[in-house]
């Protein structure tokens, strides 16, 4: 009796957790095919769009990592530093017929990222089960308008800047000029 009380309570308290803790169920069919909007981004002159996949054990962490993925994307299309090196070692060894050439290319590239994405939401999002890992596949949005408004006030903001500096530089220029009078007015003086 007591076996079955405790069986029905512990019932009662996870049916409970599962039905607070979700409202909406979720779209898991195992081994689901790729959507159509992953393969195939949409286009639309005032949004940018990028789609993204991750997996995980944990469902949300997948989703955390695709959408995290994706406004990089979003960044990287909006605006992307690229670092690039390459090296070039020619070597030749020996004398004559006897030489020989060697050669070593090395090229290295590094993108950053740094844009604020105000405006970027996910479109659309699917979660399929995949074995023992949850796959999730996410389209965010970035209104176009957003990434202009962005863009502008970066602007703005470097104009600022620069005049500050301008200003500045005016000023110390003012300062030194104002020095030179200083030490001009007390040789005549003296």
């Amino acid at each position: 009796m007591k076996r079955s009380l405790t069986a029905l309570l512990l019932l009662i308290s996870v049916l409970y957790i599962f039905g607070c803790s979700s409202s909406k169920p979720l779209p898991a069919t195992e081994g689901g095919a790729v959507p159509d909007w992953y393969l195939n981004t949409p286009q639309d002159p005032n949004y940018l769009f990028a789609p993204s996949t991750a997996s995980s054990k944990d469902l949300q962490l997948a989703v955390d990592k695709a959408v995290t993925d994706a406004r990089a994307e979003i960044g990287r299309q909006v605006e992307t530093q690229v670092q690039g090196l390459q090296k070039k070692f020619d070597e030749e060894v020996g004398v004559g017929e006897n030489s020989t050439l060697l050669s070593q290319f090395t090229q290295a590239t590094k993108t950053v990222v740094n844009q604020s994405l105000n405006g970027s939401n996910v479109q659309k999002k699917e979660v399929l089960k995949d074995g023992e890992n949850w796959r999730a596949y996410v389209l965010v949005a970035y209104p176009i308008g957003a990434a202009n408004s962005a863009l502008m006030e970066q602007i703005k903001k470097n104009e600022e800047m620069y005049t500050r500096f301008r200003s500045s530089q005016t000023f110390e220029e003012l300062d030194k000029e104002v020095q030179k009078y200083e030490d001009w007015k007390d040789k005549e003086n003296k």
